[in-house]
């Protein structure tokens, strides 16, 4: 399988990211669950409560890395993503329709935040896939 099919199954299949900011040399990683929309290349999409920690290291320092987890431990392949957050124009409702295909029950969660949630996304030209025991290749979305 080419390296680029890889990709997109692992960015269709995943549900959550490890996603990792850097604020003042201290690394931060935590979990979130994501979207991922082929016809919107090099963007994956999430949902934060607006007053959190992470909001607040966005702004201090846009770069991140993020890394889908895999639901299985027989996955094909692992992916990293190093890009830039920016707060998203996309429509609620349009983040919600790609993370219920993939987690149905994640859709009420996302609602229940209301206004105490904003979308996110992560800008990116490219992407990292490693399969097997092979080194990473590069992928240019």
């Amino acid at each position: 399988m080419e390296m680029k099919d890889l990709f997109e199954k692992v960015m269709q299949k995943s549900i959550n990211m490890a996603l990792a900011t850097s604020v003042d040399n201290k690394p931060n990683v935590r979990v979130v669950t994501f979207a991922y929309d082929p016809a919107r290349a090099g963007k994956v999409f999430f949902t934060t409560f607006n007053r959190n920690q992470k909001v607040k290291e966005f702004a201090e320092n846009p770069y991140v890395a993020c890394m889908p987890i895999p639901e299985s431990p027989e996955a094909d392949a692992q992916v990293r993503i190093f890009g830039t957050v920016q707060k998203s124009s996309v429509s609620l409702d349009e983040i919600i329709a790609i993370i219920a295909k993939k987690y149905p029950g994640n859709a009420d969660t996302i609602k229940e935040g209301g206004s105490m949630m904003d979308i996110y996304e992560i800008c990116f030209d490219e992407a990292y896939v490693t399969a097997g025991m092979n080194p990473a290749e590069k992928v240019n979305v």
